[in-house]
Parts: C-alpha cells; sequence; structure tokens
C-alpha cells in the first residue's frame, strides 16, 4: 500500500530542503532581537495565512478539528513577549485548498516545519535569544508521538489516483513559504507559481 505521508516526504523532498535552508540561513544572521522579530514576523505570515484558508475545511472533521492546533497564536504570543503588540500584516496569499484533503496535505508542511522547533530554539538560545521561544519549542510534550498520529490520519487519505494533486499542492505550500522567507525565493516550477493566488 502506497502511503501518503511516504509520498509527499519523498515527492516535495527539494522543496522541503530549499526552504530549510533559508530558514537556517537567516536563524545563524540573527544578531539582535529585532533580527529575531523579524524572523518571527515570517514565521507568523506563513502560519496565519495557511491556518486561515485550511482551518474551515479541518474544523468540519472531527478527528482533524481534536489534532492540528492554531500555532499562529503562539507566535503572536511571542512577538508580545519581546514587545511587538501587533504582527506585520498578511500580504502574501497562500495556496487556496478546495477541499478537505488539500487543507490536510497543508497541514503537513505546518507541522513537519514544527519538527525541528526545538533545534531552532537551541540555535536561538546560543545566540542570546531566551525569550519568545514559545513557538519553536512547541506545546506538545511528545510531539513526535503526535507527529505519528498525525501520518496516520493522514495516511487515511488512500485515494491514489488524487496523489499527483495532493503533491502539487503541498509543494506549492512550501513554495509559498520560502517566498515569504525570501522574496528572491526561485521558482523552478512554473505550475507551482500558477497555485499561488
Amino acid at each position: 500500500m502506497t502511503l501518503l505521508s511516504d509520498t509527499l516526504k519523498n515527492e516535495t523532498l527539494t522543496s522541503h530542503q530549499r526552504v530549510e535552508k533559508i530558514v537556517i540561513k537567516q536563524i545563524k544572521e540573527i544578531e539582535t532581537k529585532d533580527d529575531y522579530i523579524n524572523l518571527l514576523n515570517k514565521f507568523y505570515e506563513f502560519y496565519k495565512g495557511v491556518e486561515d484558508v485550511i482551518f474551515p475545511y479541518l474544523e468540519q472533521n472531527p478527528v482533524a478539528k481534536e489534532l492540528c492546533s492554531r500555532r499562529s497564536s503562539m507566535i503572536l504570543n511571542d512577538l508580545n513577549v519581546l514587545g511587538q503588540e501587533s504582527p506585520n500584516s498578511v500580504t502574501r496569499s497562500s495556496p487556496i485548498p478546495q477541499n478537505f484533503e488539500e487543507a490536510l496535505v497543508a497541514q503537513y508542511v505546518l507541522e513537519g516545519s514544527s519538527l525541528g522547533g526545538r533545534y531552532i530554539a537551541q540555535m536561538l538560545q546560543k545566540k542570546g535569544i531566551n525569550e519568545g521561544l514559545t513557538f519553536f519549542l512547541g506545546d506538545k510534550e511528545d510531539f513526535m508521538s503526535h507527529w505519528q498520529t498525525f501520518k496516520n490520519m493522514l495516511n487515511s487519505i488512500d485515494t491514489v489516483d488524487n496523489f499527483p494533486i495532493l503533491i502539487d499542492f503541498t509543494n506549492a505550500v512550501f513554495t509559498c513559504f520560502g517566498l515569504i522567507m525570501d522574496e528572491n525565493y526561485q521558482l523552478e516550477d512554473a505550475e507551482l507559481n500558477s497555485k499561488l493566488i
């Protein structure tokens, strides 16, 4: 049986790695609290933008509603702790899902992006950033267990014929993240760009 989680991992690996490289580079360049606030604003724009368009679908599914949480509020709290009362406005549109399955694979990007949060928090702490780390430290005591439960829900989607569409949508979400992190992020696939509204 072909699992959607494995398929997404393999077929979006390039997009994932390119965005991850940008994020790590920007973290390494942080020197001040303002630099960190700028990074958090980018994460907020991405998470808030995606959550606003996917949660109307996710909240219609009892399992997804219980399992998936809005993490943009955690970023907002971190910004408040750091002295920024309100985040920068969300200016870049994320891909718009047309159904529950597309919303769920968008959540896959958000969930996966949180996996490395504690590693990022450690990098920031080494730079003297010790406040406003709630988002990166996470709100799940055992996030790997949560991640496995999420993947199980993802793998309940077994209509293999739809996988190519879901792969394209996931790549489009990664591309959105890349463009928010770096406006010079290069789109190698014009088809991905066409999915960004």
